[in-house]
């Protein structure tokens, strides 16, 4: 379940100034309004047009249009909480345009951001970008530095995956700057510092992100913050180490990553935290019993939320490591070219991991020259993603294979 739906009819009936009996009158008894506040339960079928008409009731006269415009936006976090993404961007847009008509800029604000984050997860990017490019540049976004910074966190999160990590540096870096004028508080901090972070690991600025890490990130998970934040924070902490070789301090972050990020909370995180842990250890090449459940668990947590595309890719991605890496070659590069077949869903610096491992793996069955022209490939992905540090590994394995 997600909170969504239920923080904004919280918010929504206490601006009217009605008790949980009030919104209920009848049809919901008050411990059902609050469960669906707290968002442990789900609305039943009409209740959502139902909701909306109650507060619609209960809102300052004279505002035509209201029920719809709420009706909208808590289908779209609903939507939002079933994770039907397609569904809460176009409710979400609907929500918005509902907004701007009545002259309410603040909702079309917040539901444009919806939209644009819904694209970022269903890696829709440059769509994403285009929105969050609008968000940034409002006139809400001058006047609140933590609303820019909100856009700004979402146009590095998109950079990246668009593999564009010069402009996701750029975007996070303005985040983090915002954040700190606003005094939002650890959590907007944390998630801008942790994009900043992984967008220099991505891009080979590792000193500059293990410094981060260790002046900024590390001191405030200090003074007590929830659990998934602090679980993300660790994951972040835990990649930039890893990336930096230092693969005790990535498996120590990653573990306690592991027990703070808890499926039963948001198994849609979990899911993406297994399948990026374990990219993480196979790439340190540890191959033991521990990276290979991170892969199990992110496989049966895809299947739970039908994780689909660039995450089920990524999962088949690892198993065809973890065959190379047990001595299973052949299979390996059965696995691996069939991910390669679909490579074009991935981002440029993921495609470019991808052909890194099949070339080596090709290379284990004797194949020498066809592993390096995915070397190659690997190579120039690297770079069309600014990841340079990482092309000069791939160019360095290119050129040892070849003369080898």
């Amino acid at each position: 379940m997600g909170k969504s739906f239920g923080e904004k009819l919280r918010s929504a009936r206490q601006e009217r100034n009605l008790t949980q009996a009030q919104l209920g009158n009848g049809a919901f008894r008050p411990r059902e309004i609050s469960l669906l506040e707290v968002g442990r339960r789900e609305p039943v079928p009409g209740a959502v047009s139902l909701l909306s008409d109650r507060l619609a009731s209960g809102a300052i006269p004279g505002r035509p249009g209201q029920q719809t415009a709420l009706f909208l936006e808590l289908s779209a976090r609903q939507a939002l909480d079933e994770r039907d993404y397609g569904a809460a961007c176009s409710l979400a847009d609907a929500a918005a345009d509902a907004a701007l008509a009545q002259g309410h800029p603040r909702s079309w604000w917040d539901m444009t951001y919806l939209a644009a984050r819904c694209l970022c997860t269903t890696h829709a990017y440059r769509d994403c970008i285009g929105k969050a490019f609008l968000l940034a540049s409002h006139p809400l976004a001058a006047e609140y530095p933590g609303l820019r910074a909100q856009a700004e966190t979402l146009l590095a999160t998109a950079f990246q995956g668009a593999g564009e990590l010069g402009s996701a540096v750029a975007h996070a870096r303005s985040a983090v700057a915002r954040v700190q004028e606003s005094r939002l508080g650890a959590a907007a901090f944390l998630d801008a510092c942790g994009a900043l972070v992984t967008a220099l690991a991505e891009a080979g600025g590792l000193d500059e992100a293990w410094t981060y890490c260790r002046t900024l990130l590390l001191p405030l998970l200090e003074t007590g913050v929830g659990r998934q934040i602090e679980g993300k924070a660790r994951w972040a902490v835990g990649t930039v180490a890893f990336r930096r070789g230092d693969i005790s301090t990535g498996l120590m972050h990653h573990r306690t990553a592991a027990d703070l990020l808890e499926p039963g909370v948001d198994v849609e995180l979990w899911a993406r935290f297994n399948n990026a842990t374990a990219a993480m250890r196979l790439g340190a090449g540890i191959h033991d019993n521990e990276t290979l459940t991170c892969i199990e668990h992110a496989e049966a947590a895809m299947s739970v939320v039908g994780l689909d595309g660039p995450e089920r890719l990524e999962a088949d991605h690892s198993r065809g490591i973890w065959l190379d890496l047990n001595g299973e070659h052949a299979r390996a590069v059965w696995m691996l070219s069939d991910v390669y077949a679909h490579r074009g869903e991935l981002s440029p610096q993921d495609s470019g991991e991808l052909a890194l491992h099949l070339g080596l793996a090709l290379a284990r069955t004797g194949r020498p020259d066809a592993g390096s022209a995915y070397l190659a490939d690997s190579e120039q992905r690297f770079r069309s993603a600014g990841a340079k540090d990482r092309a000069a590994h791939a160019a360095a394995l290119a050129h040892e294979m070849a003369t080898g």
